[in-house]
């Protein structure tokens, strides 16, 4: 076990969860809609792809660095567990639209989301004449 890499990871994984518990308050869950799950699912649908192009290849971040955020904070951000209970739920409270437009949005949303991160984080590098570098 690499304990330095295991203690970043936990640390970040820490700030990640504390972040979508925060995010996640700002949400009122009108009618049962989860816009806190979502709305986690959809920003770090965003910020990952864009991190592990952009971030890490303009600022050359190390191995561990990057492990640490990737996997700890957007590991803990992110939640598919959360999102599969909330989806379950509207469907056995028979909120079919809800749940249609809940999977919709995530699924789509987030695979747009990260579409257009990586898009633009190649801009960015291309740009700066960089080379795009995916870990």
């Amino acid at each position: 076990m690499k304990i330095k890499e295991s203690c970043a990871v936990g640390l970040f994984a820490f700030l990640g969860g504390i972040s979508r518990y925060l995010i996640g308050l700002g949400f009122n869950s009108s009618g049962g809609f989860p816009y806190g799950t979502l709305a986690v699912n959809l920003i770090g649908a965003f910020c990952l792809p864009f991190l592990m192009r952009y971030i890490i290849g303009h600022y050359h971040l190390n191995d561990q660095l990057a492990l640490a955020i990737g996997t700890g904070f957007f590991g803990a951000f992110t939640t598919f567990s959360s999102f599969s209970v909330d989806a379950l739920r509207l469907l056995q409270s028979h909120q079919l639209a809800a749940f249609g437009w809940y999977l919709g949005i995530s699924l789509i949303g987030g695979v747009a989301c990260s579409l257009l991160a990586d898009y633009w984080a190649v801009k960015l590098l291309s740009k700066h004449g960089e080379v795009q570098v995916v870990k």
